[in-house]
């Protein structure tokens, strides 16, 4: 990648990142990828006075995760902080030489740029595996696992972090999950395995969190594609609001949105019949 391009993967990635945002200034900046990564840089960028696109291919950001309806509100808080959102927009190249100058659209448009973040997700870097080791790999490369982490029938090949394709019980599907919080769960339960008596399953409680514009997202649990997304704004001069994902009449999933005592009244919750009724009662109630 040439002047101006960059990932954010390593701690040196970070630091070059932010001298450009300084040289950057009040100019523009194009973050390609709206998920967790590209939100955080767009909301940092703009906080220093940089002038953002954030250019999504989803019709939302995180609507693979979060759900069209769920995914389309949350992405109002780019237009809330002046941040330009473009979704169902995919990027043909860049632009300049030997600096970047702009991005260049599929549909012919092209964004000037002073600067570019690219944010849409790595693959994992096992193609070597493919070829003699015995081990199942899914399309995305991702290392195929049983719920205690074991690549092989005999368990004696394990996978943990973001290569490990784990399959959940619950949801009845293998997941990857691209989270700190999960590694290190994974690696406990895996060392468990190895040097106890018996597998041990990790229990992946699931919680993720944002730091955007000022405010936080909580994400506790994994929404599945069917579960019915229950929205309850809450009265505040800022965009803040919950949502209580059901699986049948159990709560799954919790999505808190600059609503940190939301996020304390579902943590009280439980999977019970019943659940996911009383935790959006209780946070009309707030």
């Amino acid at each position: 990648m040439g002047p101006g391009v960059h990932v954010l993967r390593t701690l040196a990635d970070c630091h070059g990142l932010r001298a450009d945002l300084d040289r950057v200034g009040d100019g523009r900046l194009v973050v390609v990828g709206g998920g967790f990564i590209g939100a955080e840089v767009a909301s940092t960028a703009r906080a220093r006075g940089a002038d953002v696109t954030v250019v999504e291919a989803l019709p939302a950001p995180l609507s693979g995760l979060l759900g069209q309806q769920v995914a389309a509100e949350l992405a109002l808080l780019h237009a809330d902080n002046g941040v330009r959102l473009l979704t169902g927009a995919q990027v043909a190249s860049l632009v300049g030489e030997p600096s970047v100058t702009g991005v260049a659209l599929t549909d012919g448009r092209v964004l000037p740029a002073d600067a570019v973040v690219v944010g849409i997700g790595v693959r994992p870097d096992t193609g070597w595996l493919r070829t003699g080791s015995g081990i199942a790999l899914d399309t995305d490369g991702g290392v195929l696992c049983d719920e205690y982490g074991a690549a092989d029938a005999a368990r004696t090949v394990y996978a943990v972090g973001d290569v490990a394709r784990r399959y959940d019980p619950l949801l009845g599907r293998h997941l990857r999950v691209e989270h700190w919080t999960s590694a290190v769960g994974q690696a406990d339960a895996v060392a468990r395995s190895i040097a106890g008596p018996g597998p041990v399953a990790y229990e992946d409680d699931f919680f993720v969190w944002s730091d955007q514009y000022g405010g936080k997202i909580t994400l506790l649990g994994r929404p599945g594609p069917d579960d019915e997304a229950t929205v309850v704004r809450a009265d505040a001069p800022r965009r803040r609001f919950a949502v209580a994902y059901r699986r049948g009449d159990r709560l799954a999933a919790v999505l808190t949105v600059n609503w940190p005592k939301a996020l304390v009244v579902a943590r009280r919750a439980t999977a019970a019949p019943g659940a996911a009724d009383d935790v959006v009662a209780a946070w009309k109630a707030l």
